[in-house]
């Protein structure tokens, strides 16, 4: 079985935080005897010519891939928004038999979150690959039913396969941690992520709750204006983006993580299961595919996307909840995260491919 990713996100030294599960479905392929290689894209510089440039590059050497793959090769494209284009093109010179295409989509590739020319793009050339892909990889369920009810992409050629899992014996309960923080917000520093809404509801609990803390670790384009609102603000501590493994030891000092997303596009949510695997129950807001895994007891402490008032009563209830309360939340966590292990979620996708070539070269 030889395999082609293609991905406009990978891990890289001044940002390991960008496209892991990538990164993990690639060496777990690799772990299992699998013949896999890798087109990425060379991480761009501040400018946009810089980042013109390096995608003009990448959309050539996927392109360059395409017109010479041969049977028996299959292309796995994740982030077909960006990755696909190569490909698309590739395509008119090509028969389906030669180029074979598994597409994995994610976030914003089939919801983008605006109307504008550059999201109109993004859904075209989603649409042209889930077209020509031979098999489509959904990150939940929630983005399955997406696809067959915006898209038009019939079941049989959509397999569920949460974007790698999360890896076990990375992320798991840490003995001896102090649980330093009541609360914790990992992921990108963005509007649409709910983080300046956690904020504000944060602020209002402590009216209540004055010795309550919060972590909030990530990057992004409103990393300024947090870290001004962070400076005026107690018990608030702001870090930076960090990789998997600095990651499980932020999960293990915070008492709850909160995924306030307001993104329609959370196709999985993959911090949030991280959390859940070191023993940290999560508050969430009940959007997207969150409503895979917060389930049961851990229900209860959801909320609505960008309902301030209902986040403040939720960080309060947390507050409240006793030990023997905390410790079943903690053990619930745990369980439901088992299903979403990296071994467990990458052997199901490797025995998927290897049903797909076995198909594939007896047509």
């Amino acid at each position: 079985m030889k395999i082609i990713i293609v991905s406009n996100l990978y891990p890289s030294q001044n940002k390991p935080f960008k496209g892991t599960f990538v990164q993990n479905i690639l060496e777990g392929f690799k772990s299992r005897g699998c013949k896999v290689s890798l087109i990425s894209l060379r991480e761009p510089g501040s400018g946009r010519l810089s980042k013109f440039l390096n995608y003009l590059q990448f959309t050539w050497c996927v392109f360059v891939s395409g017109l010479k793959s041969k049977e028996g090769e299959v292309h796995y494209v994740h982030y077909t928004s960006h990755s696909s284009l190569g490909l698309i093109l590739a395509s008119l010179f090509k028969s389906n038999k030669k180029l074979v295409v598994v597409s994995n989509v994610h976030g914003s590739d089939i919801l983008p979150g605006n109307d504008s020319f550059f999201s109109k793009c993004k859904v075209i050339i989603s649409k042209k690959i889930l077209d020509i892909s031979t098999l489509v990889v959904s990150p939940s369920n929630y983005f399955k039913s997406v696809l067959s009810d915006k898209y038009g992409v019939l079941d049989k050629k959509v397999v569920v396969s949460p974007s790698g899992g999360v890896d076990a014996s990375i992320f798991h309960v840490l003995p001896n941690i102090q649980k330093e923080y009541t609360f914790g917000y990992v992921g990108r520093l963005e509007e649409d992520k709910g983080v300046f809404d956690l904020l504000e509801a944060f602020r209002l609990s402590q009216r209540d709750y004055p010795q309550s803390k919060l972590l909030i670790v990530g990057s992004g384009s409103c990393e300024a204006q947090i870290k001004g609102i962070v400076d005026s603000m107690t018990g608030v501590t702001l870090r930076q983006g960090m990789s998997q493994r600095q990651l499980v030891e932020i999960y293990n000092s915070i008492n709850y993580l909160v995924f306030p997303s307001k993104r329609a596009s959370e196709s999985l949510g993959l911090i949030p299961i991280e959390a859940m695997m070191c023993g940290v129950p999560v508050l969430s807001s009940n959007i997207g595919a969150t409503k895979d895994y917060v389930t049961l007891d851990m229900c209860k402490l959801s909320f609505e996307p960008g309902n301030i008032d209902e986040l403040e009563v939720i960080l309060n209830q947390a507050n409240e909840i006793s030990e023997e309360e905390y410790l079943q939340l903690s053990k619930l966590a745990i369980s439901v995260s088992t299903n979403y292990s990296s071994i467990k979620v990458i052997d199901d996708l490797y025995h998927i491919f290897e049903i797909f070539f076995y198909r594939s070269e007896n047509e």
